[in-house]
């Protein structure tokens, strides 16, 4: 009976090390920067990440949200010729917001229509202090985030 008592002790014991030590991997895993990302399935993360990116000037992460077909077609250094002139890549030039009018989405492919505010450089001929502008992107989730790219500006 003791014996009985004594190997289940054990076992029970092993089992929480096994869990203990299964836990504690994983929660370094994910506090490692950099090593596990969990993607969100909201494609606004995409649309976020393309203002942010604009807002910097950051042309090479510009680059980098476009989705593959897009990178296949055109290469960085040709992105960054044909957006030496971009208006919104202009200093003063920011995003501010952006209102979401139609979003569809189905799996892997979304598509949103939004109204971004534009903060346009002080003296410029503007509609105001926030210039509304109408895009419609396309979004595609590739390698862990959604992609994004200018369809139309309406």
């Amino acid at each position: 009976m003791k014996e009985k008592k004594d190997r289940q002790i054990k076992m029970f014991a092993a089992g929480l090390l096994v869990i203990l030590i299964i836990g504690g991997s994983a929660l370094i895993l994910i506090n490692k920067p950099g090593t596990i990302t969990v993607p969100s399935t909201d494609p606004e993360t995409g649309l976020q990440n393309w203002i942010e990116a604009v807002n910097a000037r950051n042309i090479d992460r510009v680059y980098d949200l476009a989705p593959d077909e897009i990178k296949q077609q055109v290469s960085l250094d040709q992105f960054r010729k044909d957006n030496m002139n971009n208006t919104l890549l202009q200093p003063g030039e920011k995003f501010l917001n952006f209102s979401i009018y139609d979003r569809k989405q189905n799996g892997t492919y979304a598509q949103i229509t939004a109204q971004v505010f534009l903060q346009q450089t002080p003296g410029k001929n503007s509609l105001g202090p926030e210039v509304p502008m109408q895009y419609k992107f396309a979004l595609f989730f590739q390698h862990g985030e959604w992609k994004i790219w200018t369809v139309k500006f309406t």
